[in-house]
């Protein structure tokens, strides 16, 4: 079912239900006020009777006096459409039906006896022989037709006692009623009609633009050209604020297809290049002979293409969550004095000067491991990018800010630096600025190791910041959170082993020296 027939099914079947309710709800209201106005002819009536009705006293010879009852004429009141009984409670030894009489009617009834509601009146008679309070009884009987007809008691001199029925047909509100009953169907039949007939129209300019929405989505995948958008001239309302995201995931679908592509060149160039160089030397040593040169290339090689595919498999198991954190809590400055010490085995071969800058005592709950893995990746890029002659410096601080206190570690170096344009991308994934494609050494990596550190800082909820100019150096800082000093120390709290490390940083402190 498309939803411009659920739209016109919901919105006829909702039509319906509302003209059915306030039809009901008039149908109601009419036969009431009609059947009321009725009661109320009925009712004045039976009062008229009895203000104009008289009591004489019959006095008898050698008995009680008797008490006869003068009705009026019963047709002066009413039009002739209303009927008048008035019926005498009688002792049982006098009258016949036991204990009613007819005291008189109207002459409209035309010599009819028989009570109108013979019900009423044996109900009425039988609460007032046992002395019980008598109601208004109000009644329809069929006779030629329906009337309404109202039994009322009254009393006159406290002794004697009458019931006064009178009614009037009402086959008058029962046409009425049946023809508005008529009018309140065809009514909604034709408002049925109207409804679906609107409600596909409404459905159909309502839905017209996500139509053209739709059809514009399938020109692009037809195209298969994620730089097609989707075209959209209305208003910016809800369909407009659609197109406008759409748009946005085709803009950031294109960027990841564009990553996907880049990554997959840059991994088959990555991966080409070790492998050309090991199948070379595999030819070499099938011609001439094994030698020390090529078994020294393959492993470096191989070497390369572990390091890669760990790095890979790494940042592949962080995608999907597979990779867990073993935080402790450990002292910073320490981890960054081991880092200092693998930095400056790194360069043993270059003309580097890597020092210790400032170092605050600061400890963290994270996992050793993985921020020694981001400083080292961060150091080895310096280093990489740092020609010969250059500095680095290492710093730790710690600073407080609105969002609570960071350990920050600072890694400066006198290299080559970062263009302007290239800062935003330099943590994608095998991303590699032109300026950094200059030097083609064996050590050389791919593009993965601020990747990998960006993960490690993220996932520790901290991140990293960098300052860069071409010629002048680059400043990579890493902020971290710290442990609060009242944060009760937990039983795999890594703790200072080493006695030599801190006396000589309290040492350097106090000196202000650096190591070279």
């Amino acid at each position: 079912m498309t939803i411009r027939t659920k739209l016109v099914l919901w919105y006829s079947g909702l039509l319906i239900v509302i003209i059915l309710f306030f039809g009901a709800a008039l149908y109601g209201v009419m036969r009431y006020t009609l059947i009321s106005s009725i009661d109320s002819t009925l009712h004045e009536t039976a009062s008229e009777v009895l203000r104009n009705s008289r009591a004489v006293l019959v006095p008898e010879f050698g008995s009680p006096s008797r008490v006869f009852i003068r009705l009026p004429e019963l047709d002066i009141f009413r039009a002739s459409g209303v009927v008048v009984q008035v019926w005498e409670i009688v002792p049982l030894e006098e009258g016949s039906p036991p204990g009613l009489r007819l005291a008189g009617a109207s002459a409209n009834l035309q010599g009819y006896t028989n009570p109108l509601d013979s019900a009423a009146l044996e109900q009425e008679r039988l609460w007032i022989s046992h002395d019980r309070p008598s109601l208004d009884i109000y009644s329809h009987i069929h006779v030629g037709g329906e009337w309404r007809v109202l039994t009322r008691p009254y009393e006159i001199w406290g002794v004697r006692r009458i019931i006064i029925q009178t009614a009037t047909p009402i086959d008058t509100v029962n046409q009425a009623s049946r023809g508005l009953l008529a009018v309140l169907l065809l009514s909604t039949l034709f408002a049925l009609l109207g409804s679906v007939a609107l409600g596909l129209g409404l459905a159909e300019r309502a839905l017209k633009p996500i139509a053209t929405i739709t059809e514009s989505a399938r020109k692009v995948v037809s195209a298969d050209d994620l730089k097609k958008r989707l075209e959209w001239s209305g208003p910016m309302d809800e369909l407009g604020s659609l197109t406008a995201v759409l748009n946005q995931m085709l803009a950031r679908l294109e960027h990841l297809f564009s990553v996907q592509q880049r990554f997959v060149a840059d991994m088959s160039h990555e991966l080409r290049t070790p492998l050309t160089a090991i199948r070379g030397h595999l030819d070499l040593i099938k011609r001439y002979g094994m030698d020390a040169d090529s078994m020294e290339a393959i492993e470096s090689e191989t070497a390369r293409m572990a390091r890669l595919v760990s790095d890979l498999l790494l940042l592949a198991r962080a995608d999907y969550g597979g990779l867990t954190l073993e935080r402790v809590d450990f002292n910073l400055d320490e981890l960054l004095m081991e880092a200092h010490r693998d930095a400056l085995a790194l360069a043993k071969d270059r003309d580097l000067k890597i020092k210790l800058g400032e170092v605050d005592e600061v400890a963290i709950h994270a996992d050793p491991d993985r921020i020694k893995q981001l400083l080292l990746n961060l150091v080895g890029n310096a280093i990489k990018f740092t020609p010969d002659g250059g500095r680095i410096t290492l710093e730790l601080h710690q600073r407080r800010r609105d969002d609570g206190a960071y350990a920050v570690i600072d890694v400066q170096d006198t290299g080559i630096g970062i263009a302007p344009a290239d800062l935003p991308r330099i943590f994608d994934r095998f991303y590699q600025a032109d300026s950094s494609r200059a030097r083609h050494d064996a050590n050389e990596g791919v593009g993965l190791g601020l990747s990998i550190a960006r993960w490690i800082a993220e996932a520790h909820g901290g991140r990293i910041e960098v300052e860069s100019a071409l010629g002048v150096g680059s400043l990579f800082s890493v902020y971290l959170p710290i442990v609060e000093a009242d944060a009760q120390e937990e039983p795999n709290t890594r703790v200072s082993s080493s006695a030599i490390t801190r006396p000589r940083l309290t040492l350097m402190r106090r000196s202000g020296s650096r190591h070279d």
